[in-house]
């Protein structure tokens, strides 16, 4: 039954994007939430320079978006390419280069206080999303993890 209450959440943070988005702000907010590996579950928040109020065609621009999560968090910058029909996004691409750093309990037993550095992919259409990554790690003590694949799925946008 926790679902409910999560899918609230969304439906609140699309409603307040939507509105952002609709505004003169020279940027769109990105918001997902998320399952994930490594981090479990993870929300996200972002901005675009890539605009939401295109009737049709392509577009591209830059992306910043941080992920919070329950057992790790990432901050990506990079890119996002979009295709628009209608004012409404039919499904978009993000590339972007990494930083994940683990602070609790996460899925692949990775050590808590661990720094890893790569990149990401994030395809989604409509509100679907998945994404995939490689990591390096970088800094902290686990000689176990080198490096670190990261797969995940949500809503968001």
């Amino acid at each position: 039954m926790r679902i409910v209450p999560v899918f609230l959440v969304l439906v609140l943070v699309l409603a307040v994007s939507g509105a952002l988005a609709s505004s003169a702000l020279p940027f769109t907010p990105t918001v997902s939430l998320q399952v994930t590996l490594p981090q479990r579950f993870n929300a996200s928040i972002g901005i675009s320079s890539v605009d939401m109020g295109s009737l049709w065609g392509p577009k591209a621009g830059f992306l910043a978006r941080l992920e919070p999560g329950l057992g790790a968090g990432k901050a990506h910058l990079g890119g996002r390419f979009a295709f628009a029909m209608a004012f409404v996004d039919i499904f978009y691409a993000d590339l972007t280069a990494s930083v994940m750093h683990t602070w609790g309990d996460t899925w692949g037993h990775l050590q808590r206080d661990q720094t890893y550095l790569g990149g990401e992919v994030r395809f989604g259409a409509h509100l679907l999303m998945g994404t995939a990554g490689i990591y390096r790690h970088v800094n902290g003590s686990d000689e176990n993890h080198d490096w670190v694949v990261s797969l995940g799925a949500g809503l968001g946008i």
